[in-house]
């Protein structure tokens, strides 16, 4: 650990993003935004406070039922946590436009926080929508094959 105590609080900025993945999004449990995010945290520079993270989850549990997120590689430096990831799970509700169809899907996307104080006051992140959406809409028996897990380094 740095004597400054920096490693430290990077390690604890990343454990915080893998509790929201792990609790939040994988489990449901939402109450835990409440301790995570910040009361003015904004999301795409808009304040959504803890409430904005709470309906992401719960219309992706809806759209995706046993939806897991899986965290790889994570990052930080300074306030700064990046976090890359991989979700799976079945198309049981409408997403996008797209009525249920039943199939397993996965993608993968990178979120980058900034942490204050033990608190998420700010999330920039990058999705990977498209590949959700050509394996919904693919010929029956032609579907795009799944995204790696985001733990998986080897190419």
């Amino acid at each position: 650990m740095a004597r400054d105590g920096r490693t430290s609080v990077q390690e604890a900025n990343k454990a915080l993003a893998r509790r929201w993945f792990d609790e939040g999004w994988s489990r449901g449990r939402l109450d835990v935004a409440d301790e995570i995010f910040a009361p003015r945290f904004l999301l795409g520079g808009e304040p959504v406070g803890p409430e904005g993270p709470k309906e992401s989850v719960r219309q992706r549990r809806a759209a995706f039922s046993g939806l897991t997120v899986e965290v790889g590689l994570q990052v930080a430096e300074g306030p700064w946590v990046a976090s890359w990831y991989t979700t799976r799970g079945s198309h049981v509700g409408e997403f996008a436009g797209t009525a249920p169809t039943g199939r397993a899907i996965s993608s993968e996307g990178i979120q980058l926080w900034r942490v204050e104080n033990g608190l998420v006051v700010e999330d920039r992140n990058v999705f990977d929508v498209q590949r959700i959406l050509r394996q919904l809409r693919a010929p029956e028996g032609r579907v795009a094959g799944p995204a790696p897990f985001a733990t998986d380094h080897r190419g």
